[in-house]
């Protein structure tokens, strides 16, 4: 589907909270020469201390057997981007047997009366469908629904420009709703009411922040409540060829504190044809009353125990021998939280090796045989991963939900003592270097903590790992962490929030850190959030020195290469690039400013990015995948050509996207030959004869292979017939 609404200049310049950049002009710096793939692309080179992340996530994620994401593990993920349009088959699918609960005429009413409404609750009430629903029955079926970036404030919503008509969403906005007292709140929220009438637009907004004391008077908040459960399910089955037993079942099934969207997806399993009584034990699971059970003896746990389920809810799926040596570092950090020495032995027995004292607290803290331990625990199990020929044992929680309850658990019933103890430890873990594999497991696991505890996994955690204070490990779990979140629905909001603190931070490391995060899965969750925000920090003149303005340039590439790996519509980055050098054309006099100039390089980055493993430019595959967008790219390579300065790097570019082609698609003339039209048409009168001279003589001294189809050949030809065409 569609990407974000593409409107470039708002992307690009709606950064009122950011700092006021004042950059001054420089000599662009362009990308390693692309004369030839990179040997190893996915293998940055690292200088001067800078973390390079070019791991993407592209849709559901799983670790061991954890997954982060709605696709099951067979489908291919659906939508990428939270925000954006919201097409018809999307809107059926949130609308099907959709029941209305009891609130929703009272907001009905409200919305078309206001043209804007906040609907509060937790998450799990329904308040997506419900937004969704309210909008359909207001604006109407045949209208254009969009889904607006939930870090918006209040001030960029009045000063928005909403199209007549639309329909507009912002799904758990992060700003708190109002405080009482607060007469600045009501104001604000009356020039966004004022805003969408004089649009003539509506505007639903969901959050799960109430409202402390007197709600706002200009806008109002209704507390969801969802519908009965028993009529979710009854609209569900409701169909000739469902059985009134079967009905019945389903409804006597349902889990108590079941979210809704999960009853509405459960029920349609079973209108499906799906037996009720195990859809409902799927759905429910046995994690939660087992990890209850496990937490809830009556005899305390001791800490060899707490120390198994702890390692292994940070330690997903490692070996035993790793898992092991982890689960003994924790043990003794965990000691001083568990034990305390009695005085009067500790001064009799000081200094005596082997005193009874000694021994009696080693045989309590440190128990001898941990893998009989381990067989006695119910929660922990293994598996057996295939290696190419061989298989690993790894270990693993009994049941994959496991894990995140095991955390809810820790968080609920430990003390801060025992938490500082493991934040030492992941902290000592994390300085030793380890694989990638444990790296993700415990970025993982944090996201998962974070579900329960997100103020101590941003406070012990992200802020310091991001400003480099673990070192360029710290940083980089910190940025899998908040792809981790963004693929949570339930912590999608909060993690754009802290990428965009991180990216308006005066901070050098936050900033850099931030780039990556934005260069990425949240980059492709939140495509015109992280527009805004790489532009502001490359802008800004913050990244003074060479190897930061690099990771500038590179964290814009990344996300290029992020939407087309993912296989969606990159067009966002192209469009943004595209009318900021057309917004310079139209005002410059003779030169560039600086940001023309940070514009024109950006977009050589972007044409210059390659693919992992086959070492192929990205935007090849974007011309054959996406032809409509073929003018555009060929408007931004018109830009760059025409630029003396980059006009070698350029040419260089072009040569090796159009040999890429024949890899990419079984008819690679036909995109060369569109490419080339397009050029053509992009380039002034006299620029395709120079064109062809400079890109053929730059061909033949590059000899491709003889297999290849002739791709320059064929665009050398469009600009020729194109040279033929122009009036002399």
């Amino acid at each position: 589907m569609p990407g974000e609404p593409r409107e470039p200049k708002d992307e690009m310049d709606d950064t009122s909270r950011a700092a006021d950049p004042h950059p001054a002009p420089e000599a662009p710096r362009t990308p390693p020469s692309t004369s030839a793939p990179a040997s190893d692309p996915a293998s940055p080179s690292r200088s001067g201390g800078d973390n390079f992340v070019y791991n993407n996530f592209y849709g559901p994620q799983y670790q061991g057997r954890v997954h982060f994401g709605i696709a099951g593990a067979d489908e291919r993920p659906g939508r990428a981007s939270a925000t954006g349009w919201l097409e018809g088959d999307e809107i059926d699918a949130l609308l099907r047997s959709y029941v209305r609960p009891d609130c929703f005429d009272e907001a009905a009413r409200e919305l078309a009366r206001t043209r804007v409404v906040v609907l509060t609750g937790p998450h799990g009430t329904g308040k997506r469908s419900g937004a969704v629903a309210l909008l359909r029955e207001t604006v109407g079926p045949s209208a254009e629904y969009v889904v607006l970036s939930p870090d918006l404030d209040l001030d960029q919503l009045a000063g928005r420009p909403f199209k007549e008509g639309f329909g507009y969403v912002i799904l758990d906005r992060t700003g708190i709703a109002g405080t009482a007292g607060d007469p600045s709140a009501d104001f604000d929220w009356r020039r966004v009411r004022d805003q969408l009438h004089s649009c003539r637009a509506h505007l639903v907004i969901t959050t799960v922040h109430g409202v402390t004391g007197r709600p706002p008077e200009a806008v109002r908040h209704l507390a969801w409540q969802p519908p009965a459960l028993d009529k979710v399910v009854r609209a569900r089955l409701f169909h000739p060829g469902i059985a009134s037993e079967t009905v019945d079942r389903a409804v006597a099934g349902i889990p108590s504190g079941c979210p809704v969207g999960v009853v509405a997806e459960a029920a349609q399993r079973i209108a499906d044809g799906a037996d009720p009584d195990q859809t409902w034990k799927e759905h429910s699971g046995s994690a939660p009353q087992a990890v209850q059970d496990w937490f809830g003896t009556e005899e305390e746990r001791s800490l060899r125990e707490i120390a198994e389920v702890t390692t292994l809810a940070f330690a997903y799926a490692v070996g035993r021998r790793d898992f092991e040596s982890l689960q003994n570092q924790l043990e003794r950090s965990l000691e001083p939280v568990y034990f305390t020495p009695d005085p009067a032995p500790a001064a009799e027995t000081a200094g005596v090796p082997g005193s009874v004292g000694q021994e009696s607290a080693l045989r309590r803290g440190r128990p001898a045989d941990r893998r009989r331990s381990l067989a006695r625990n119910i929660l922990i199990g293994t598996e057996n991963q295939v290696y190419g020929s061989t298989t690993r044992e790894v270990m693993v929680f009994a049941d994959s939900d496991m894990r995140r309850w095991v955390l809810r658990a820790l968080w609920r019933d430990h003390p801060t003592e025992y938490w500082d103890a493991v934040r030492s430890w992941l902290e000592t873990v994390v300085a030793a270097g380890p694989d990638p594999g444990l790296q993700l497991s415990i970025a993982s696991g944090l996201a998962l903590l974070g579900d329960t505890a997100f103020d101590e996994v941003v406070q012990s955690y992200l802020d310091p790992w991001a400003r480099g204070e673990a070192g360029e490990t710290g940083q980089t779990i910190a940025v899998w962490v908040l792809w981790w979140m963004c693929l949570d629905k339930t912590q999608a909001a909060a993690a754009l929030t802290l990428a965009r603190t991180w990216a308006q931070s005066t901070h050098p490391a936050l900033r850099g850190t931030a780039l990556s995060v934005f260069g990425g899965q949240l980059g492709v969750t939140f495509p015109s959030d992280a527009v805004k925000w790489l532009w502001a920090v490359l802008r800004s003149g913050v990244l003074e020195k060479t190897e930061q303005r690099a990771l500038g340039l590179r964290a814009w590439a990344q996300l290029f290469l992020a939407f087309v790996e993912r296989r969606e519509d990159a067009g966002i980055v192209l469009d943004a690039l595209a009318g900021r050098i057309g917004k310079e054309r139209r005002t410059r006099a003779a030169a560039y400013s600086a940001t023309g100039l940070l514009a024109l390089e950006t977009t050589l980055w972007v044409f210059t990015v390659a693919e992992p493993f086959s070492g192929r430019p990205a935007v090849a595959r974007y011309l054959v995948e996406r032809p409509n967008e073929t003018e555009i790219v060929a408007e931004l390579w018109a830009a760059l050509l025409c630029y003396r300065p980059m006009r070698r790097e350029a040419q260089s570019a072009l040569l090796v996207t159009l040999r890429a082609l024949p890899a990419v698609t079984s008819d690679p003339t036909a995109v060369a030959e569109r490419l080339g039209r397009a050029l053509a048409a992009a380039l002034p009168p006299v620029e395709p004869s120079l064109l062809v001279s400079e890109v053929g003589r730059l061909a033949a001294s590059r000899h491709a292979r003889a297999t290849d189809s002739d791709c320059v050949a064929i665009l050398l030809g469009a600009l020729n017939r194109a040279k033929d065409s122009h009036p002399r």
